[in-house]
């Protein structure tokens, strides 16, 4: 079957069922689990939706009546203009680069994006991760990838660290320089920018030395991968950081994803591993 998964705001779910139901082809069913919030039929199909947001549909036709129904309710919702959303993949891991990105969405785009199934990318697999990839890159206002090379990752990590510095000023850098070069394609005032709060001081100085403050909005919040543009933005910053491990397993003739830590530091190589110190 052909399943499709989208995830909307648990409190829209009442509003996205009202706006299913008035398709007289969708009939209401009982649910099954204490997880369901409704259940429909539609034809031979169904839509489930979930407690926690998500909602599935079953094949094309009830995916095309749910995308639908999605975008509707979302791009007449009184959101900002524009949001720019900034993520990074690879923190913490021990293998390949670290990958900063941010999108730029307007409300539309990000009603179009959320009936195509992007959501955090830690919820998807590979696949989707490369297939929503694309669909992001074709519906924003604009997108930027800094991709640090462990090699590189290690150099600027050694010099942040002689200046008293840690991985949450390399953090800052990143998204202070996905942001800005973001923002150029951005032509109107007033807009958010919305990051994953992981050092709320050192990342607005930062943002400060590229930015104009005062005409943005700064949104730092934990979890914050349920904004639309930052959920987009960990999208594209993973399937960055799986394409360079797909390009470097090909060049070296090897599955980097099948390494271990320990194999990977017999080989002293730099090219692939980060420092033991950024794992700390």
């Amino acid at each position: 079957m052909d399943f499709h998964v989208i995830k909307i705001d648990v409190e829209k779910l009442g509003v996205l069922k009202s706006a299913l139901l008035k398709d007289s082809r969708t009939l209401e069913t009982r649910t099954k689990t204490k997880f369901e919030s409704f259940r429909l039929s539609f034809g031979e199909a169904s839509i489930i939706a979930y407690t926690t947001g998500k909602v599935v549909a079953s094949d094309i036709y009830s995916r095309a009546l749910l995308q639908n129904s999605v975008q509707e309710i979302y791009k007449s919702a009184e959101t900002e203009s524009t949001i720019i959303g900034s993520d990074e993949a690879g923190k913490g891991e021990w293998l390949g680069p670290l990958v900063i990105s941010a999108v730029a969405l307007n409300s539309l785009q990000s009603a179009i994006l959320r009936s195509l199934g992007v959501m955090d990318s830690k919820e998807l697999k590979l696949k989707q991760i490369y297939d929503l990839a694309k669909d992001v890159k074709r519906n924003c206002i604009s997108f930027k990838v800094v991709l640090l090379s462990p090699e590189t990752f290690n150099r600027r990590f050694d010099e942040l660290k002689r200046e008293g510095k840690n991985l949450n000023d390399l953090l800052a850098w990143g998204h202070a320089k996905a942001i800005s070069e973001c923002r150029r394609a951005v032509k109107e005032d007033g807009i958010s920018v919305v990051i994953d709060e992981f050092s709320r001081i050192k990342t607005k100085l930062r943002l400060e030395r590229v930015l104009d403050t005062t005409l943005i909005r700064l949104i730092q919040k934990p979890r914050a991968e349920d904004v639309m543009a930052v959920a987009a933005a960990s999208i594209v910053a993973r399937d960055a950081r799986e394409i360079w491990l797909d390009s470097q397993s090909r060049k070296m003739e090897l599955n980097l994803r099948e390494l271990n830590p320990s194999s990977v530091a017999k080989r002293a190589d730099r090219f692939l591993i980060a420092k033991v110190s950024y794992l700390k």
